[in-house]
C-alpha cells in the first residue's frame, strides 16, 4: 500500500483522477482507510488534476477516517492541485502538506510516538 511508520501509513496515488479511474481511486481509498494505522497520509505528489468525483471520494474518506478515530491528511499538494483544493476550500476540513515528510513531521509533533 505504501510506506508505514508504525501508526502512520502512507498511500501514494500517482495519476490524475478522471472519469477513467474514479472507481479505482474510490476502492483504493476505501481499502487504505481500513488500515490499522491511526494517522493516514494520502501522497498526491504526481497528481495534477482531480475531478469532482475524486474530491468527493477524498471528502468521504476524511469523514470515514474520523468515525474510526483516524486522521487523514494529504501530502504533495502543489501547483494546479493546490489551486483546485483552494477553490473548493479543502483546507477547511483536511490538512494539506507540501511534502510527505512535512505530513509525517506534523504527526510526530502532535502526539505520534514512535
Amino acid at each position: 500500500m505504501g510506506a508505514q511508520h508504525e501508526l502512520i501509513d502512507v498511500f501514494v496515488w500517482n495519476e490524475d483522477i478522471t472519469l477513467n479511474n474514479t472507481e479505482q481511486f474510490r476502492k483504493a481509498m476505501a481499502k487504505f482507510i481500513q488500515n490499522p494505522a491511526e494517522y493516514l497520509i494520502l501522497n498526491m505528489e504526481q497528481v495534477k488534476y482531480i475531478n469532482s468525483a475524486g474530491l468527493g471520494i477524498i471528502a468521504n474518506s476524511v469523514m470515514t477516517a474520523r468515525k474510526q478515530q483516524k486522521e487523514l491528511v494529504i501530502a504533495g499538494v502543489r501547483d494546479s492541485l493546490q489551486e483546485i483544493f483552494h477553490i473548493v476550500k479543502f483546507a477547511s476540513f483536511i490538512k494539506l502538506f507540501d511534502t510527505e515528510k512535512d505530513a509525517i513531521n506534523f504527526f510526530m509533533e502532535n502526539g505520534y510516538d514512535s
